[in-house]
């Protein structure tokens, strides 16, 4: 690290929904995020820590406490990155997961503060009192006001200047607590350059991530963008894509390990037993070079090697594509792929529709050299960040051009973009009195005026276009809330009898109109939207 750069500052490089690919500088060099850290136990390793640094990760979390009872000496003599021959990024826990399971440990603050510093730690954490998985509201509380209380005090001890010093947000469950934690945290700050959200390991191991999804909202809302958010626990691979849309920024774990001593196989979207397997579930170094027959077949310490370096592999591939989709502007897509993998992604991704106003505030409108063409499916696609912006602008910044108070909508048609190329478009731009403003109408989209229908992404995506009774609704009142707030006098519609969903949701929109009863409004039903003349024997119109 630059002498003149100060552990902790965080760089954001790219981002997508809430979600961001970052650069944290630390003793040891800069952390892309996101990033996972995986656990690395001194006393059993399994797997050989080149191994993890060459799948790519940069940096590892291990146990402070641990080193500090079992081999203080060493550690002190050889410093946190010898003891671990890694001269990576190492980031220390203080020992509340023992605390957590066993009560307590024989060790305060002071100490292991003092600790953490001596071994030369690239990021510390104090020594908070994790939630857990308490039920009991008094023990929430506790564990809320006891680690707000340790990291005022531990203020006095920390050394900010010389590495980063991670402030654990505690309450679980109960979120007003957590809120209550996060806004007190949110005081503390400076010292502190790492928030780290605590106790979700046991909403993870029961798939609860709809829970899980709440709290990391409710903390990343109240704390500042400039600061990275820290998951504790968090390893599986079918979490982090939704953890991080929502702005977390760094994960660790010791699952790749723990599931491997279980036989258990991670992939990007669920977790398979190794005796319940006749084929290898992805296409891994480890799942292409052996079967599971060859696996069980394998002494133990080599089986639980093999499926751990696996797993890593599979976390590291997860953080790559996640990076991929957020460089691309496709983050909400990758989400909506995988949500259809387990019906616990499921609920999670409509707990991130709930969430979706949040996301589109931080969504660049417009993304660089790398922004691909935005893909809509089906009724989640309504939610899409890019959509909702559309909708946004139209309604906040967009006014239809002076002097247009009729409107004539036509549909958008896959293979002309902009919609302007169309010929339809072309036709009746010929035909049509220059006060008639010509505007698309596409599912989940709704409007694309004419004048905006070269701007991203609104030439530049793919839709189904499938006529799901939801998305025919909803756009539908999108549309008719656009010509209304717009003041259009007359409204022309066309449909292409060959495009279902164009003629369910013109008569839908037909219907609205006639009964709102305020607004002259003509339905003209083509065979085809190759343009007027080819259709002119088999028009239909209807007028109100």
């Amino acid at each position: 690290m630059s002498a003149d750069v100060p552990p902790g500052l965080f760089e954001i490089r790219d981002k997508d929904l809430s979600g961001r690919i970052g650069r944290l500088h630390t003793p040891h060099g800069k952390l892309e995020t996101p990033a996972l850290l995986p656990v690395i136990d001194v006393v059993r390793q399994e797997v050989p820590i080149d191994i993890i640094r060459e799948l790519g990760f940069q940096a590892v979390i291990t146990n402070a406490y641990l080193l500090w009872r079992r081999m203080r000496d060493v550690a002190l003599e050889k410093g946190v990155h010898g003891i671990l021959g890694f001269d990576g990024i190492v980031m220390t826990d203080s020992g509340a997961y023992q605390i957590l399971q066993y009560g307590g440990i024989d060790a305060d603050q002071e100490t292991i503060i003092d600790f953490e510093k001596k071994i030369g730690s690239d990021i510390a954490v104090i020594l908070d009192v994790p939630t857990g998985n308490a039920r009991d509201r008094a023990q929430a509380e506790y564990s809320v006001k006891e680690t707000l209380r340790r990291a005022e005090e531990a203020i006095n001890l920390i050394d900010p200047e010389k590495r980063i010093w991670t402030l654990p947000v505690q309450g679980g469950q109960f979120l007003d607590l957590l809120e209550l934690s996060a806004r007190e945290s949110k005081k503390l700050l400076g010292p502190y350059r790492l928030v780290a959200l605590g106790s979700p390991t046991v909403l993870l191991e029961r798939y609860d991530y709809a829970t899980l999804i709440e709290m990391i909202a409710m903390v990343r809302r109240i704390l500042p963008r400039t600061v990275p958010l820290h998951l504790f626990g968090a390893g599986h691979p079918m979490i982090i894509p939704y953890a991080v849309a929502l702005g977390v920024d760094m994960f660790d774990s010791a699952s790749y390990i723990l599931y491997a001593r279980d036989n258990r196989i991670m992939t990007a979207t669920r977790t398979y037993k190794l005796e319940e397997l006749e084929y290898m579930p992805c296409e891994s170094p480890i799942c292409v070079k052996y079967t599971p027959q060859e696996l069980l077949e394998m002494p133990k310490e080599e089986r639980v090697r093999l499926i751990a370096t696996h797993n890593l592999y599979v976390l590291a591939s997860t953080l790559n594509q996640v990076k991929q989709a957020i460089r691309e502007g496709r983050l909400w897509e990758l989400l909506e792929e995988r949500s259809k993998a387990h019906p616990s992604l499921y609920r999670a991704f409509h707990k991130i529709v709930r969430h979706s106003d949040y996301m589109v505030a931080y969504t660049p409108r417009v993304k660089g050299g790398k922004a691909k063409g935005i893909f809509i499916y089906g009724v989640e696609s309504l939610y899409h960040p890019r959509v909702l912006q559309h909708i946004r602008m139209l309604r906040e910044r967009y006014r239809r051009p002076k002097g247009k108070q009729k409107i004539a909508l036509i549909p958008v048609l896959e293979e002309y973009k902009p919609f302007t190329r169309s010929p339809l478009y072309l036709a009746l731009r010929n035909k049509l009195h220059e006060e008639v403003h010509i505007v698309g109408y596409i599912t989940s989209i709704a409007v694309i005026p004419e004048e905006l229908a070269e701007t991203y992404p609104l030439s530049q995506f793919e839709t189904s276009s499938i006529d799901y009774k939801e998305v025919i609704g909803e756009t539908a009142s999108r549309i008719l809330k656009y010509i209304l707030d717009g003041g259009y006098k007359e409204v022309h519609i066309y449909a292409c009898m060959e495009l279902s969903w164009s003629t369910r949701l013109a008569e839908t929109l037909y219907r609205a109109l006639s009964a709102g009863g305020d607004v002259a409004v003509t339905l003209e039903l083509l065979d085809t939207c190759k343009g007027l003349q080819a259709t002119r024997k088999r028009r239909k119109t209807l007028t109100r």
